[in-house]
């Protein structure tokens, strides 16, 4: 008896009221997001006049750390564009878990 009423009550009752919302969750902060440091230029280079005296070791050493540099602005680019797009998802998400909260409220 209890089932069947519990059907019929269920087939009465408006659809609206039977969605259940999911509240999103934000994403996680990057925990490895930093800022690169461009690496300083050796002593023996004048950035000013444009010259310098360094040997090749030093001029090697200094090309190999601004290409280390360069990898390093890519990824951190590439991780803020993650957690931006996560962070609009998360944005959308939000607007229709509290579309679903006004409309089971109505």
């Amino acid at each position: 008896m209890k089932i069947r009423l519990t059907i019929v009550l269920a087939m009465l009752w408006p659809v609206e009221a039977l969605a259940f919302c999911f509240a999103p969750s934000s994403p996680d902060e990057p925990s490895s997001l930093y800022r690169p440091d461009k690496p300083s230029a050796p002593y023996c280079i004048n950035e000013w006049d444009g010259t310098h005296t360094c040997d090749d070791w030093e001029i090697s050493n200094y090309r190999r750390d601004l290409e280390n540099y360069q990898e390093e602005v890519q990824d951190y680019i590439r991780k803020l564009q993650n957690y931006v797009e996560e962070a609009q998802s998360f944005a959308n998400d939000a607007f229709e878990y509290a579309q679903c909260e006004v409309n089971n409220i109505e």
